[in-house]
């Protein structure tokens, strides 16, 4: 028996490299979710959290949600366990029965411990929770996400900004984890808004031409 128990020891983390986490790029994140919020456990059961919020950034909602427990797996385990009084800023979509879960799974569940992330994988430019969400606000002010976006590849997917790119490099400055988004962003098609808005008349205008003729 010790012997098993000693090779199951040894293997683990070699398994632990034939999986892997699909990583959603927090500007896909952001745009996917219907509620970004910063609050504190209220109550833990066994498959939910009531959730008290302190904080909305994107979205609205009642001041207090059941948010539903994802499982830990070997590529995603959870940072710490879940204890009414924990804060956390939480990035959600919205299911059927009404309850809220976190945008892949620890990706959409960020802890907070003496206003400071807890998660050592995090990106360095989440600073502390106040920067990151002003610099979500910043984004989501600027920036509007078009396409699948629960297409797992991304594909077809592109952001329009409404400011340009000399506004966005002083904006940047200003604030890092906006930086960061503005970034990950740019791993897209990226187009002006008023590029936008002449690609969209000009292809009403052309299948205008088209039935007509």
């Amino acid at each position: 028996m010790r012997l098993v128990v000693c090779l199951l020891l040894f293997f683990i983390p070699t398994l632990n490299y034939g999986f892997k986490k699909n990583v959603m790029p927090y500007s896909i994140v952001i745009s996917k979710a219907v509620l970004i919020v910063d609050g504190t456990i209220s109550k833990v059961s066994k498959d939910e959290y009531q959730f008290k919020i302190d904080e909305f950034v994107k979205g609205k909602s009642n001041p207090k949600i059941n948010v539903t427990i994802w499982k830990e797996w070997i590529c995603d385990p959870r940072i710490k366990e879940l204890k009414t009084g924990q804060r956390l800023i939480l990035f959600l979509e919205k299911s059927p029965n009404g309850n809220y879960y976190p945008i892949n799974y620890s990706t959409g569940e960020l802890y907070v411990d003496n206003n400071a992330f807890i998660d050592i994988f995090l990106p360095k430019d989440f600073s502390n929770p106040e920067a990151l969400k002003q610099g979500i606000r910043m984004f989501l002010e600027i920036y509007k996400c078009f396409g699948d976006l629960n297409n797992r590849f991304y594909a077809n997917i592109y952001f329009v900004r409404n400011k340009s790119i000399f506004e966005i490099y002083e904006m940047k400055m200003t604030n890092s984890s906006f930086g960061y988004l503005v970034d990950n962003a740019d791993y897209f098609k990226v187009i002006e808004f008023l590029q936008f808005q002449f690609f969209k008349n000009y292809s009403v205008n052309s299948n205008t031409a088209n039935s007509a003729g």
